[in-house]
């Protein structure tokens, strides 16, 4: 209908990294008041101008239909949205027509669903078979390398060496725009990466960068992202979403290169989930800090020693503690902490924003940087 055509949808999918690749983008919009809806399932997020709270990552057809046309009546010119690939494999996006689209990155997850990693990457992939005009793409890994190989016009990304249209160079981001001095507020790869797809897009989408690189300093993290707290002299804690191989990689190796203290990393992985991840992630956090606490992230229905015992199958030195009661597991990561030297962090990874827990399919309120909280003056 015509009035589809008002509005601009821009669709952002990738294992990690298309929540805050959106919320960049978002802001970068709110820079031009170009008036634009973020959709989010972050409540969190909602207090930021402009958002538009769903249940799932990608809403089903109806209710995106009913979200957009909201925007529509509210006179947005933009429609950001993630695009998962549960989202296209069952058809929720079917029929829509995106103005711009992103790729951030492809790694290990949700083969519970896919069954197989053949599966996954072509489902991500359909996402950029048509020859689309407004394609950014990071690649950084084979699948957004493909990606760009049979998209001619895609724009690529990299904060890796790869040749690339938008990369960094010493302190510059380098664009086809111009080049913007970086004056990111944040030092993590893999934000960076997920900023670039963002910048892009907005490249993309007005043909020009037309702000000052200044401006980059007001840029906001979503919460649970990389959050970081001070606490014992100059010891910290952070708390990240991280609940992959990859992401749990790419922030241990952010920590290590920060901070010349020990790294206490504090994870589960979440049950009736890919379960073909879970010794990987213990491998990851062995190789990459001093010492690891196995807990609970959300069990679910499954059972929560079956889980643990996947996640140390590969894990041969005896530096970590098994502790089940995620709130019990931090208080012991704080105590352990606050004995380390100096500049050492403790990392609580897997759950992030999250304000609840599943276990035994029941929703119990609990969020890391709560307890956090609680215990931080106590211990």
């Amino acid at each position: 209908s015509s009035s589809k055509k008002d509005i601009k949808i821009v669709g952002i999918t990738g294992t990690n990294g298309k929540s805050s690749t959106a919320y960049y983008l978002h802001q970068l919009l709110s820079l031009k008041d170009s008036n634009s809806t973020l959709l989010t399932n972050m409540k969190e997020v909602l207090n930021f101008k402009n958002t538009e709270k769903t249940p799932l990552t990608t809403p089903d057809n109806f209710l995106l239909h009913f979200l957009l046309k909201k925007s529509i009546g509210l006179k947005r010119k933009y429609f950001i949205m993630e695009v998962s690939s549960h989202g296209i494999d069952q058809g929720r996006i079917n029929g829509l027509d995106f103005a711009g689209k992103s790729f951030t990155n492809f790694s290990l997850d949700h083969l519970d669903y896919h069954k197989t990693l053949k599966n996954y990457r072509k489902t991500k992939k359909s996402f950029f078979l048509k020859s689309d005009k407004n394609n950014v793409v990071s690649i950084d890994d084979e699948l957004g390398k493909e990606i760009a190989l049979e998209n001619k016009s895609a724009l690529t990304t990299s904060v890796k060496k790869n040749k690339a249209d938008l990369f960094l160079e010493n302190d510059l981001i380098k664009t086809p725009w111009k080049d913007l001095t970086n004056h990111l507020p944040f030092k993590s790869k893999f934000m960076i990466s997920n900023f670039l797809c963002a910048l892009g897009l907005y490249g993309k989408i007005f043909n020009e960068i037309d702000f000052e690189a200044e401006m980059l300093k007001s840029l906001k993290n979503l919460p649970g992202r990389l959050q970081k707290i001070s606490l014992f002299q100059d010891k910290i804690c952070y708390v990240d979403y991280a609940h992959t191989p990859e992401a749990l990689k790419s922030v241990l190796d952010y920590l290590r290169s920060s901070y010349k203290g020990k790294i206490i990393t504090l994870f589960g992985c979440g049950g009736e989930r890919d379960s073909s991840k879970r010794g990987d992630m213990g491998k990851i956090a062995q190789e990459k800090s001093d010492f690891q606490i196995i807990t609970n992230d959300n069990p679910r229905n499954e059972d929560p020693k079956k889980i643990v015992t996947q996640i140390v199958k590969d894990m041969h030195l005896k530096n970590f503690d098994i502790i089940f009661d995620r709130k019990e597991a931090i208080s012991e990561g704080l105590k352990k902490l606050k004995k380390l030297e100096q500049e050492s962090v403790l990392l609580i990874a897997g759950k992030g924003h999250e304000n609840f827990q599943i276990l035994k399919g029941k929703e119990i309120e609990f969020n890391d940087l709560t307890i956090l909280n609680e215990l931080k003056d106590v211990i």
